[in-house]
């Protein structure tokens, strides 16, 4: 149910209280006249600095406050006032929510007399509600704009341009520069729009870039979610190519043909492996194959100090998400966000957070596919594996002898060297046991090697580096072992099966000899 329509339920139901979560006092404004108009009701607005003003609907204005500031005073007069049809907004309310006497005061508003058909809204900046009143005072969340109400928004502040130098109305401009300013607040939108139009004298869709960088800026400003912009593809990923193959065939399921096809929206996938194997790699890639954007969603900065806070940023972060969709949400190590759930030192906050993340995954119906990675299985709570969360959970090993030769031309052509200068077959002999990270910083450090001696890079330089490195296969051996062993039956491999025995810590210095003995070194 849209929030409009659910909004205007508890209006017409004479609700005597709830609450609204938003910034957007603008928007709620418009709303509560909307109903009070509707209803034939009296709207006043409540402040901690003015006090109370009533909207005069001749005048489409507000009247002079009354200057009582008092907030226990307004519930006492909202409460225990005999007059009737009336909407008042307590803006801004959630600083008064620690006092006990203020709750007492809530709760017996709550229990006023429908007949009066008077309704009081609390309007705070996120999802605060005291236990007090969770039982009593149901709460809505302000949904960002969406598509037409920035569309409004932007013929309102580009109506004294120039009609060469505004978007033109029903053109595919216009739709260009709207899509790009999802994701912003009414406010953020039409003063990004202002900063361009003082900055360019236009708005074109030719700044499109602007609106985006300025997306960014406050995507970033939350702390707890990154815009990115891949540019890589899955020609740069060595190997996994059972995960590719099942994300290429997922990549047109977002076009509206593909709904009309009946295909379903793709929820997610957990790719649950060995760290440096390209599970991050892969999901920066396959937004920029599939032409969505990326939001990266740090669980782990979402705790915060103050009570209520983390629960209102995971509903901030997924809201967002979902606004822009068709997108991608990206929780890097998500184990590691969720590690405090069960503990009682967060006095249950981790588990609200895990609660809320789990429920949104199962029920969310918008466009945003979650792309989850996972280094170690023991940490991740049995309820975010059983289906529903995810379309698959694939298991990214340590690459196979073809996958490391792959990932080895990769990083040779990518520092503009010819294969043919290489014996790729023999690198990847002697990488048995190394991610492809590790491969990729070997040969970084075989540049720096020949760099040194002023000459170009050479065969020995690249085993020389992998001589002297230690991968994480041997000092993980058992870890590796066992998660192989849960996922042969719990788990689709990423790619073909990789049989070869890792190389343990007392076979490293027999290794290293071998390939001093191979190249002369």
């Amino acid at each position: 149910m849209s929030f409009e329509k659910n909004f205007n339920i508890n209006i017409k139901a004479n609700l005597p209280v709830f609450q609204i979560c938003t910034y957007e006092w603008e928007r709620l404004h418009g709303y509560c006249i909307k109903a009070a108009k509707d209803e034939g009701k009296r709207f006043i607005v409540w402040s901690s600095t003015q006090g109370k003003k009533e909207w005069n609907f001749a005048n489409k204005n507000f009247e002079t406050p009354d200057d009582d500031i008092d907030p226990a005073g307004v519930l006492d007069w909202f409460k225990d006032s005999e007059q009737s049809n009336l909407i008042i907004l307590l803006e801004d309310f959630h600083p008064q929510l620690d006092d006990a006497g203020i709750l007492r005061r809530i709760r017996e508003c709550t229990r006023i007399n429908s007949d009066l058909k008077k309704t009081l809204i609390i309007q705070t900046l996120s999802f605060c509600t005291p236990k007090d009143l969770e039982k009593e005072v149901p709460i809505l969340e302000l949904p960002l704009p969406n598509k037409d109400v920035l569309a409004q928004i932007l013929s309102s502040v580009t109506a004294d341009l120039p009609y060469d130098n505004r978007p033109k109305v029903d053109s595919k401009e216009l739709d260009e520069i709207v899509n790009a300013s999802i994701g912003l607040s009414c406010s953020e939108a039409e003063w990004t729009y202002r900063k361009i139009i003082a900055e360019k004298g236009r708005i074109l869709d030719s700044e499109i870039n602007k609106i985006v960088e300025a997306k960014e800026a406050i995507i970033k400003k939350s702390g707890i979610l990154e815009y990115f912009h891949p540019e890589s593809n899955l020609d740069n990923i060595g190997g996994l190519n059972h995960l590719k193959k099942w994300l290429q065939n997922r990549g047109k399921a977002f076009a509206r043909e593909a709904k009309r096809y009946g295909l379903p929206t793709p929820k997610g996938v957990l790719l649950l492996g060995i760290p440096g194997c390209g599970k991050s790699l892969t999901a920066k890639t396959i937004a920029n194959e599939w032409n969505l954007p990326l939001l990266k969603f740090d669980l782990g900065k979402v705790f915060a100090g103050v009570v209520g806070e983390s629960e209102s940023n995971v509903r901030k972060a997924l809201s967002l998400a979902e606004t822009i969709a068709p997108s991608i949400l990206w929780i890097d190590e998500i184990e590691k966000g969720l590690s405090g759930i069960g503990s009682n030192g967060d006095s249950g906050t981790s588990s609200r957070v895990f609660g809320t993340l789990l429920t949104w995954m199962q029920e969310k119906k918008s466009e945003v596919f979650v792309i989850a990675t996972a280094n170690n299985i023991e940490q991740i709570p049995a309820e975010l594996l059983r289906k529903g969360r995810f379309d698959e959970i694939f298991f990214v090993d340590l690459p196979n002898k073809n996958e490391r030769e792959d990932i080895f031309k990769i990083h040779i052509q990518k520092k503009h060297r010819s294969l043919t200068d290489f014996d790729i077959a023999k690198l990847a002999e002697l990488s048995i046991g190394f991610s492809g990270a590790e491969i990729e910083e070997a040969i970084n450090e075989a540049l720096f090697i020949a760099y040194n001696d002023n000459r170009e890079l050479e065969q020995k330089d690249i085993a020389r580096a992998l001589s002297a490195t230690w991968p994480l296969s041997r000092t993980m051996q058992e870890s590796i072992t066992k998660l192989r062993k849960w996922a042969q039956a719990r788990a689709k491999l990423a790619s073909d099966p990789n049989t070869e025995s890792i190389q343990v810590d007392k076979d490293v210095p027999k290794l290293s000899q071998e390939r001093r003995n191979i190249f002369g070194d």
